[in-house]
């Protein structure tokens, strides 16, 4: 005997912003993701940092993630959810790279190269966030304004090649 099945369309649940609630979750999620991510990266490197206008500037970063990280909390409390952090995996992960990577080299060059690395990657994530339709305008906004201050943190790691 065989069932039939019907395809029933996913049903997209909008709210008073006229915007994709399960998508604009995923993107919070996202933006924690990144921003959390990178702040953890950044405090492993400080370790590594002699430099102390490079050092003060790496915590000028791990501060204004800190506030991006209380923005997306707002946010998500909006939206009744809890922005789903990085695996604990990944971070484990990342940690061993850096330190990895870290092992035989540890100028500032070298260090401006990891950053440089991760922060593409984050450009890149943020850019496809950001390329969504149906976010919640604030959530969209958000996205944008991480994006913005990733492709400046970029042109600031060049100076340190």
């Amino acid at each position: 005997m065989t069932k039939k099945t019907q395809n029933q369309p996913q049903q997209v649940v909008v709210n008073e912003n006229n915007c994709d609630v399960e998508q604009t979750r995923s993107a919070l999620s996202d933006l924690y993701k990144n921003t959390t991510m990178s702040q953890d990266a950044i405090k492993k490197l400080l370790a590594y940092v002699d430099d102390s206008e490079v050092n003060q500037a790496l915590h000028n970063q791990v501060e204004q993630y800190d506030r991006y990280t209380e923005q997306i909390g707002t946010l998500a409390d909006k939206l009744n959810f809890d922005p789903t952090p990085a695996p604990k995996i990944a971070l484990v992960m990342a940690s061993l790279g850096l330190k990895s990577k870290l092992i035989a080299n540890k100028s500032l060059t070298h260090i401006a190269k990891i950053m440089m690395q991760g922060t593409l990657n984050g450009i890149i994530d943020m850019y496809r966030t950001t390329k969504q339709d149906g976010l919640h305008p604030e959530v969209a906004l958000l996205a944008k304004q991480i994006l913005h201050y990733e492709e400046s943190r970029l042109e600031q790691l060049k100076s340190w090649l």
